[in-house]
């Protein structure tokens, strides 16, 4: 739109990564990320959609979700007043709504601070110049919770109900990859504060996606398909790509969002050097077992995402609650009328599941598949009886061969006070015109940093 000349390159037949498709007959599985939120108009989507004069097809839900725990519906209001009033029948310590307005409060903050900072993180003088600018001095109040860890602001709300931070910690993990100990209080209440704006996408998440692309190509962007590039080199002058196929590729500049555990393999050098050292720093990353099934009949749901907590730990996996995305009733392109689409996530090790053999391999699948079926059933009533089908598990081996992420890592990189925000990969590496995108950099997973940290890297070359 600037005027660049622009490819892109895309190792697959379709667009979107995790954030696309695949279809059994009439039926369509988003196949990782199944919610938009940060649509306001000074949040990342929100941006986009304007800059880009996009109607998106998106259902704001006034219930953005609904916790089932211990047998209990906890009703995740969009509305904050709501909210908090609905999690203080569940939970009756005194400071849980003191808690929650700091949320609130430090969720706000931070993203007025960051949508008005594309040189996040800082890695050169000009960057830390630009944050102590006139306006960042409201903002500095904020900044020691990047220090503090949200157990720390429950304990100083005098909060210590096992349940509630048990509940916390779920929360957490969904939006952060991370729990209340290690989880910053500043990104954490960014996590909490997220289902305020969830947006259920009709057709898919791709169809986002589908229409950028429509945009891009309008304006003269070129795309390759099924093209998967396997060498990246540096000359004097740019970068010499090489794909799978055998064709090669000059230019200026490279924005890539292949996740940093991948660009070692690609890379040479200096390159391959900076990016070993950032893969070996962020080894610990999370995998997704992943549910996808159709189901018949009547739903009535109440939101079009759940959260199941459950009594006893998921077998190979690393959480006690699972999220569960269902296909609206007159989303038809979703599923046909009388039916819907289900998507069940949660998180593992992806060690629990690469390097197995296949009789273990499979074995692990049906006992994770079971015990998280049987669940549903009992916590969700309305699923009981239903006729199901077209039921598949995903896990981090199956990201891996279908997505080309290495050892099948999903969701970024965890958020804790040892790597916080500002210690994460930046966008512009320190190699010329060569930038990094996606949700193992800065500002991490979720659609919203992801779309935050093209447009971050935008406004950096269109600066230079």
């Amino acid at each position: 739109k600037n005027g660049f000349k622009v490819l892109l390159i895309e190792a697959h037949k379709y667009i979107g990564g995790c954030a696309s498709y695949y279809k059994r007959k009439n039926f369509l599985f988003d196949v990782g990320a199944t919610t938009f939120s940060g649509v306001s108009e000074f949040q990342p989507v929100g941006k986009l959609i304007s800059e880009l004069g996009i109607k998106a097809k998106l259902k704001k839900l006034e219930i953005g979700m609904i916790i089932i725990q211990d047998g209990k519906e906890i009703n995740r209001y969009a509305d904050k007043n709501l909210w908090i009033q609905e999690i203080s029948t569940h939970f009756l310590e005194a400071g849980i709504s003191a808690f929650w307005e700091k949320v609130y409060q430090l969720n706000d903050m931070s993203w007025d601070f960051i949508s008005k900072n594309s040189f996040l993180p800082p890695r050169s003088v000009k960057d830390f110049l630009q944050l102590i600018r006139f306006h960042n001095f409201a903002k500095v109040s904020m900044l020691p919770n990047l220090f503090l860890s949200v157990e720390n602001n429950l304990e100083s709300f005098k909060i210590r109900d096992s349940k509630f931070k048990n509940f916390i910690d779920e929360q957490l993990l969904i939006s952060t990859q991370s729990v209340s100990t290690l989880a910053p209080m500043l990104t954490g209440s960014m996590g909490l504060a997220y289902p305020s704006e969830t947006y259920y996408p009709y057709g898919g998440m791709f169809k986002f996606g589908e229409q950028i692309l429509e945009k891009f190509l309008s304006l003269g962007g070129e795309i390759f398909l099924s093209e998967k590039i396997i060498s990246i080199k540096q000359s004097e002058k740019n970068y010499q790509l090489e794909s799978m196929s055998g064709k090669m590729y000059s230019s200026k500049g490279v924005i890539s969002n292949i996740p940093i555990w991948n660009m070692p393999e690609i890379t040479e050098g200096k390159i391959q050097k900076y990016f070993s050292s950032y893969a070996k720093k962020y080894s610990n990353a999370p995998g997704a077992f992943v549910l996808n099934f159709a189901v018949e009949g009547k739903l009535n749901l109440k939101s079009a995402y759940y959260q199941v907590h459950m009594k006893s730990s998921i077998p190979f996996c690393d959480a006690k609650a699972v999220f569960v995305s269902f296909s609206l009733e007159d989303d038809f392109e979703k599923a046909p009328s009388g039916f819907h689409t289900v998507t069940v996530s949660t998180h593992t090790n992806p060690k629990h599941w690469i390097g197995k053999s296949k009789e273990m391999y499979s074995e692990q699948k049906k006992i994770v598949t079971n015990f998280i079926m049987e669940n549903l059933k009992s916590s969700l009533p309305f699923l009981d009886g239903k006729t199901i089908s077209y039921l598949q598990a995903g896990t981090p081996k199956t990201y891996e061969f279908y997505t080309g992420r290495k050892n099948g890592f999903v969701g970024g990189i965890p958020h804790s006070i040892k790597n916080n925000l500002l210690l994460l990969p930046p966008n512009q590496t320190p190699f010329k015109n060569f930038y990094m995108v996606g949700d193992s950099v800065f500002p991490g997973q979720g659609t919203p940093a992801v779309i935050l940290s093209a447009l971050n890297t935008v406004n950096r070359i269109l600066q230079k």
